[in-house]
């Protein structure tokens, strides 16, 4: 009997005994084969896993990364099937194809792929990572959309054709979906979801059409277009999202459904009325509720207990605060994903809904019938819900209809836009709730920020400089009993165990030669995968205050947000930019993005 990949790991020294062992047992006990308990367990990364199943079964590894791959390779087959088969061919020389492939002994698939070459035509199969097949073919993604927009281009007769009302009744859905704006259109979604963009821009100015991608909170611009082209592309997402196509003086919004690549998404849409015509912003909204697991949103340790703890409450008044574009409404939805009960009443009410939940009543705002927040709260509280969630906390009767359900024995979770936890207490106050009341019902305020990941591809170590270092040691001053050098080589241990704050493989603090510490910061150089950023993805800084007596006695004295946040500090809250610090010498997120994202 052949020797198992569990088996080859355990004799490279890259599984102890004892994970092994609790594998084996596992295995007999689940259909999860060995390599996917390995992986859930996060005990061996996935290059290392492919490196030994290229020595175990004799097949070649090849880093995909490290290769300068032709568009021309790549366009030899369709995109849509080498992501079907986690294959990227990257080299052709006579009648031998190399193709990469996620898995090498799929034989249907290889055979599938030899028929797409001319006959005679051989592939030599190497093996290689699922990230580096993904991130090959994301790239081809976006090569192709320019070259696509750029044939639909060609197809667009000058001057354009106006998509209007009676043109768009003529044509039927086969056609339209083959007319040259449709491809752009089309073109332009299946790259922002490839990209991981969550909203795009495409903004009528003077002389031409621009698109914008929002890019784990950033913008940046991915395309030029003629300017003739802007009603014609506003038109064709209008009739996606089911809005008056001839409506071009008021602003409208709509959705609709997004299928690419096999992944659900739901786009919101928004057109403005502009001096140059019609501005479309379309938001992203992925329909997999897997990636909104309160676990993954950045709250951890004491904070991430505090807050668990809070909503797990039978009533009471739970806010999570922030600017726009903070992720307020994700780590809502990650409470209520984290509540869902078929026993429990959840109902939600939402301008607009962004991400819908299973099982919970979510209702939709819409203050041309009269469904505003306080009217529909209103309403709700006599749906016997046993957990509300109120979009935003927005003027005097809604605060006071959120604070009267808290205290009639109701869990209330909502959203106030202020810069810090401690300063959610005055704006109520200043809102006109009353003091006993408020002092009465709050339980725990949430502030958060999102700072940019640091991509795990192009990441370099360095030294905190002395001013940087003088600065982190400030901020961290106030938590109580914290050694950080201590917490550095914990974090160092922990690192490899931590799937949900999975960053660069820390560096430990040494002693430099004056006896002080050396602190080691991380940042990304830039590379094709984090499209030369030095980030991808995005993580939560958070500080979590929770209302006790204390801070009652303040909100009865009506007492600035300052009193109210040092007496916080005092009971153990670990503030915004002091998280991001620690995420930053942990190499999640660098010094740089903490203070962007944590300026008031």
């Amino acid at each position: 009997m052949g020797k198992s990949l569990l088996d080859y790991l355990q004799e490279k020294g890259l599984v102890d005994e004892h994970n092994a062992n609790q594998i084996r047992v596992e295995r007999t006990k689940s259909s999860k084969t060995e390599e996917e308990l390995i992986k859930e367990k996060n005990l061996v990364d996935e290059v290392e896993i492919t490196k030994a199943k290229s020595d175990l079964f004799k097949i070649p590894y090849t880093d995909l990364g490290s290769l300068n791959i032709t568009e021309s390779i790549l366009r030899e087959v369709d995109i849509n099937l080498l992501k079907r088969y986690k294959a990227v061919p990257f080299k052709h020389e006579g009648d031998i194809v190399s193709v990469a492939m996620q898995n090498p002994f799929d034989v249907q698939a290889i055979q599938a792929l030899e028929q797409k070459y001319p006959q005679g035509t051989r592939l030599s199969v190497f093996i290689t990572t699922p990230t580096e097949i993904n991130a090959t073919l994301e790239r081809q993604v976006g090569d192709v959309m320019s070259s696509e927009v750029s044939q639909a281009l060609e197809d667009v007769d000058s001057p354009v054709q106006e998509i209007d009302a009676s043109s768009t009744q003529e044509l039927s859905a086969k056609d339209l979906q083959n007319a040259p704006v449709a491809r752009i259109v089309n073109s332009i979604m299946q790259y922002a979801v490839s990209s991981l963009a969550s909203d795009v821009h495409i903004e009528p100015l003077e002389s031409r059409l621009r698109v914008r991608f929002r890019i784990h909170g950033v913008m940046a611009e991915k395309l030029t277009l003629p300017k003739n082209l802007a009603n014609a592309i506003s038109s064709r997402i209008k009739i996606m999202s089911n809005l008056k196509i001839d409506e071009r003086r008021v602003p409208q919004d709509g959705r609709f459904p997004l299928k690419v690549s096999g992944k659900r998404i739901d786009v919101r849409v928004s057109t403005l009325p502009m001096i140059y015509g019609e501005k479309v912003v379309m938001r992203l909204l992925e329909s997999d509720l897997g990636g909104i697991a309160i676990e993954k949103t950045g709250l951890r340790g004491h904070a991430y207990k505090a807050f668990l703890d809070a909503i797990k409450a039978t009533n009471g008044i739970i806010l999570v605060t922030g600017p726009t574009g903070s992720g307020k409404t994700r780590t809502l939805a990650s409470s209520l994903l984290k509540l869902n009960d078929p026993k429990v009443n959840i109902v939600s009410l939402e301008d607009p809904v962004e991400i819908r939940i299973p099982g919970v009543s979510q209702v939709q705002v819409n203050n041309d019938v009269g469904l505003t927040f306080a009217g529909g709260l209103r309403s709700i509280l006599r749906q016997d819900p046993d957990i509300v969630m109120v979009g935003e906390i927005r003027d005097q009767e809604t605060a006071e209809l959120a604070v009267q359900g808290a205290l009639t024995g109701h869990l209330v979770l909502s959203t106030l836009h202020t810069n810090s936890a401690s300063a959610a207490v005055p704006r109520l106050l200043d809102m006109g709730v009353e003091t006993y009341l408020l002092a009465s019902s709050l339980r725990a305020i949430a502030a958060q920020r999102l700072p940019r990941r640091i991509c795990l591809n192009c990441t370099e170590v360095y030294p905190a400089p002395p001013e940087v270092m003088k600065n982190i040691e400030e901020a961290l001053a106030t938590i109580k009993n914290l050694d950080l050098v201590a917490y550095l080589n914990r974090a160092v241990a922990q690192q490899s165990k931590d799937k949900m704050f999975e960053g660069v493989p820390m560096k430990p603090p040494e002693v430099g030669p004056d006896g002080k510490p050396i602190i080691y910061l991380y940042r990304g150089k830039g590379c094709d995968k984090c499209g030369g950023s030095g980030y991808k993805g995005r993580i939560g800084i958070f500080e979590v205050l929770i209302y006790d007596e204390k801070i009652g006695k303040l909100t009865l004295e009506s007492a600035p947000d300052t009193e109210i946040e040092k007496v916080a500090i005092e009971n153990g809250m670990v503030t915004l930019i002091q998280d991001g610090y620690l995420k930053a010498m942990e190499g999640i997120t660098t010094i740089e993005e903490v203070l962007r994202v944590s300026r008031d």
